[in-house]
């Protein structure tokens, strides 16, 4: 009886990470965003969006790259996940003097191209449609 339960055991217990990995790529059961912040590789917020205020300012210097992360936010502010079917999407406005490089997920490089100033935007899409669209973060090549 024992062993007979203890093997029952062993096949559940795949079955239950599984399941929990799975909430965590859906982004913790598909929590809404609502806001997000941008982190250096060394995970220190450089910008923070809440609702429609943003506090800070991305910047690089002209001919360099700074790789950065979006964290995503719920309207609690706890980090949430991409859905299976999300993508994040960067947009420069002023290509000329920055760009962005996308590395997948939530991660990517902002580019100085020439000095200035210009701004971008971050999206989170979901089957060609935007789920969440950040206000204008500001962005200085120096």
């Amino acid at each position: 009886m024992i062993g007979m339960t203890m093997r029952r055991l062993a096949l559940l217990v795949p079955v239950l990470f599984a399941a929990t990995a799975c909430s965590d790529i859906t982004g913790g059961g598909g929590e809404a965003v609502a806001g997000l912040i941008i982190e250096d590789a060394g995970g220190v917020p450089l910008v923070t969006v809440d609702g429609t205020g943003v506090t800070g300012t991305l910047s690089v210097n002209q001919g360099a790259e700074r790789d950065l992360e979006v964290v995503l936010l719920s309207a609690a502010g706890v980090p949430v996940g991409l859905g299976l079917s999300q993508s994040v999407r960067v947009t420069v406005v002023n290509s000329q003097v920055a760009g962005w490089e996308d590395a997948g997920g939530t991660s990517g490089t902002l580019v100085g191209r020439s000095r200035g100033n210009t701004t971008l935007r971050v999206d989170v899409i979901s089957a060609g449609a935007v789920d969440y669209g950040s206000p204008s973060i500001p962005v200085r090549v120096n």
